[in-house]
């Protein structure tokens, strides 16, 4: 893998749509199952970021959660949920392709401990910047934030 180029990033506030899906591939899950909820409602037609994030709990099951950025008009449902993201201060870098996420993090880590920085409270942040593109998850990019203070 490549040296990782790591800016310095602010998130702004975000009202946001939640899935939380555990189960032994809870990613893919739990992407498709907030895409097949916002997409009726038109909250894919405009601009939106969406997140995701892994609580980290072994094989073969673990939990991810994903965000999309709702207006605050959005109600929630049986499944999903609204919540406010108050926003923070992260460490981000690109990469291309799933199968460099993990690689990546464990060099964010590296990264940390050589920084002026240290861990904040959000969750590791992962956002696909080729979310609705129709390419194979080896071409997608992908943006990962690490939450960060000084």
């Amino acid at each position: 893998m490549r040296e990782l180029t790591v800016q310095i990033e602010r998130l702004e506030p975000l009202r946001v749509a939640v899935m939380t899906v555990t189960s032994a591939s809870p990613e893919d899950e739990a992407t498709n199952a907030l895409l097949d909820w916002a997409r009726p409602q038109g909250l894919l037609d405009g601009p939106f970021r969406f997140f995701g994030y892994d609580n980290c709990q072994p094989h073969p099951n673990h939990t991810y959660t994903t965000w999309l950025s709702v207006g605050k008009d959005t109600k929630p449902s049986a499944k999903v949920e609204i919540k406010d993201f108050p926003g923070g201060l992260f460490a981000v870098t690109e990469i291309q392709g799933v199968e460099q996420i993990s690689p990546a993090w464990h060099q964010m880590a590296h990264w940390l401990e050589n920084s002026e920085y240290h861990y904040g409270d959000q969750p590791g942040l992962e956002e696909p910047l080729d979310l609705l593109a129709d390419r194979p998850l080896s071409e997608q990019r992908f943006k990962l934030y690490l939450s960060i203070t000084k």
